[in-house]
């Protein structure tokens, strides 16, 4: 019997795509961060940001390693105001504004939220997502997510994401379900159904066909949130 169901966010929930190599970005974060005594070039900013990440990724003991991008602005602000002090706060500021200036589509998938209204009253639903705590956790709640789920897991805050199967085991925990109990939802194969599957859950796939990915097979496939329940209500 499924009780569970967890969700990828981004292409999965939310659709959005991005830009961070913008060149008008950079501009704009650089002047904003001047009215904090945060003085770095534009060119010199970009050029931390992706250094800074590339750094991390170089270091990190982690097989699936993940950065937090918090802490990259933090860290490039604390370097660049030569002992001059800021409210914490400007640092989530920047990376929003860093985010809002990114941004290039932004919304839900059709039937979502009607979708997940059915759902949530059946299954104790969680996120698990690889997925920067600091631009998902307003995002869900710019757009009326958070209120389905009784918490999300972001690989941001952990170090490390998929194809780590560590971010399934802690959901589970948390929900307090056994994986047979419970069905990940996703839309990248390689990711989602291989730990969905190496951590004992069934897997339905959005927005793809339904492959075998290294001897895994998904339960279903769809690419309308319309039909979602009547596929979750086959898996026993």
């Amino acid at each position: 019997m499924i009780k569970a169901l967890c969700f990828s966010l981004y292409g999965t929930l939310i659709d959005v795509r991005t830009d961070e190599h913008d060149s008008y970005v950079y501009p704009v974060l650089s002047s904003y961060l001047a009215y904090h005594s945060v003085h770095i070039p534009p060119e010199k900013l970009q050029e931390e940001y992706f250094g800074r990440i590339e750094e991390h990724f170089e270091t990190s003991e982690e097989q699936y390693p993940e950065v937090d991008i918090h802490t990259i602005f933090h860290d490039i602000m604390h370097r660049y105001s030569h002992g001059k002090s800021y409210d914490e706060s400007v640092v989530t500021d920047t990376a929003l504004l860093f985010r809002s200036l990114t941004i290039r589509h932004f919304g839900l998938f059709p039937s979502l939220l009607d979708t997940l209204n059915h759902l949530h009253k059946d299954f104790r639903m969680a996120v698990v997502s690889d997925a920067q705590w600091v631009f998902a956790e307003p995002e869900m709640d710019m757009l009326d997510l958070t209120r389905f789920f009784e918490f999300s897991i972001f690989s941001s805050r952990f170090g490390f994401k998929k194809n780590d199967a560590r971010l399934f085991t802690h959901a589970l925990e948390r929900l307090g379900v056994k994986p047979e109990e419970s069905i990940y939802i996703g839309d990248i194969k390689q990711k989602d159904l291989r730990c969905a599957k190496e951590s004992g859950m069934k897997c339905i796939l959005f927005r793809t066909e339904c492959p075998e990915y290294d001897d895994h097979i998904a339960e279903g496939c769809f690419f309308d949130y319309s039909v979602l329940e009547n596929i979750i209500n086959t898996v026993t």
